[in-house]
């Protein structure tokens, strides 16, 4: 049986559209959403047609589609700033991520992964946030060196993409038939600091918003709060920010705290310790020297890779990883699996001082996307 959920995973993995699709399999467009729902069967050869084009195996789409990884916090904040097609594609991205995480868990007798994380702890976010500090055994007032590792060992499931997407740096959801896996996505190319920052938003979603009971906009709010109090106590803030202040006093607190500095500066802003003139000054001088757009490298703080989805694929398929042998198993193309894999910490490469640049494989499956004139 050929299932038109995998159909439309596929085309929309690929970034195409239904219109792009039909073209290249040479039938309609109405004809393609009926095949993707499930209410008229391909015709003759559309498989091997599709599974050429994409270097997904035909055996691919005769799998029963899975249910258990849903949108998430993807679901109600794409709509502000991403395209539905850009959504779709980076959701499909994370899915295939985690079926390549069940396939291989599922071939290893492994014990159940800890979950660390507090039930809703608080409506306020920086109780949450101190809360969570508690939970996962970090200090309260000390810096958090190495946020993704503290993640994983708490029982956050932590997959990172092999490619960047523009209007997106991470999302979460609850994911597993029962809806008990915290999951967080993480776009690839992001720099360190703001890749931090991305997933202690998307904490505060796992921590305080299951399930959803508020509008976006105060969810969200809440969830910067939620990053602003986990990354930069205020206690601390307060004894390490004090005025007179300038951009270079600022600066090396950002190795220190693993945040930007005009992450720094607005934290300064939200506790009143500078007010709101000094605030816009200091903005305006990040805008002067260029900070706005890359701040000094000398600051860099590490990209951390989560571990976890490596780990385990070394484990099932050796160290090398016989990518090979994983794409069989998927029905995958193997540029895609091993660009999934590699997106993931080595066990002596869980931080990088670079932000990550695309590999050969992942760029030859990006290639492989543009099949449609």
């Amino acid at each position: 049986m050929i299932y038109g959920e995998r159909i439309r995973q596929v085309r929309e993995l690929m970034g195409w559209t239904q219109s792009e699709a039909a073209k290249l399999l040479g039938i309609t467009q109405p004809f393609m959403a009926k095949i993707e729902g499930d209410r008229l069967p391909p015709p003759d050869q559309f498989i091997e047609k599709l599974s050429l084009a994409s270097g997904f195996s035909p055996a691919f789409f005769s799998r029963e589609p899975q249910s258990d990884f849903p949108a998430g916090s993807l679901l109600f904040r794409s709509h502000m700033i991403m395209t539905v097609k850009e959504a779709a594609e980076m959701y499909r991205y994370a899915e295939a991520t985690f079926d390549l995480f069940r396939s291989t868990v599922k071939q290893r007798r492994l014990k159940p992964f800890p979950m660390n994380l507090p039930s809703r702890p608080s409506d306020d976010p920086r109780v949450a946030a101190a809360v969570t500090r508690s939970e996962l055994g970090i200090s309260p007032d000390k810096p958090i060196p190495h946020l993704t590792n503290a993640l994983e060992k708490a029982g956050v499931l932590i997959l990172a993409l092999p490619r960047p997407f523009e209007h997106r740096e991470a999302f979460s959801l609850w994911a597993g038939y029962d809806r008990l896996r915290p999951v967080i996505v993480l776009a690839g190319g992001k720099v360190g600091d703001r890749l931090r920052m991305s997933i202690a938003h998307e904490l505060g979603h796992l921590v305080m918003h299951k399930p959803i009971t508020n509008a976006v906009h105060e969810i969200e709010k809440q969830a910067f709060q939620f990053a602003a109090e986990f990354l930069m106590p205020e206690k601390q803030m307060r004894l390490e920010i004090t005025p007179p202040v300038n951009l270079d006093s600022f600066a090396p607190l950002k190795p220190r705290w693993g945040v930007a500095i005009a992450a720094l500066v607005m934290r300064a802003k939200e506790l009143g310790i500078i007010n709101q003139r000094k605030y816009t000054y200091l903005f305006q001088q990040l805008s002067a020297r260029g900070w706005r757009i890359r701040e000094p490298r000398m600051y860099d703080v590490p990209v951390e890779k989560p571990r976890l989805v490596r780990q385990i694929a070394e484990m099932v398929y050796g160290n090398p990883v016989r990518y090979k042998k994983i794409a069989e198993d998927l029905g995958m193309p193997e540029s895609l699996v091993r660009g999934i894999v590699e997106a993931h910490a080595t066990k002596t490469t869980a931080l990088s001082e670079d932000v990550p640049k695309p590999k050969a494989d992942v760029v030859q499956f990006a290639r492989s996307k543009s099949l449609v004139s």
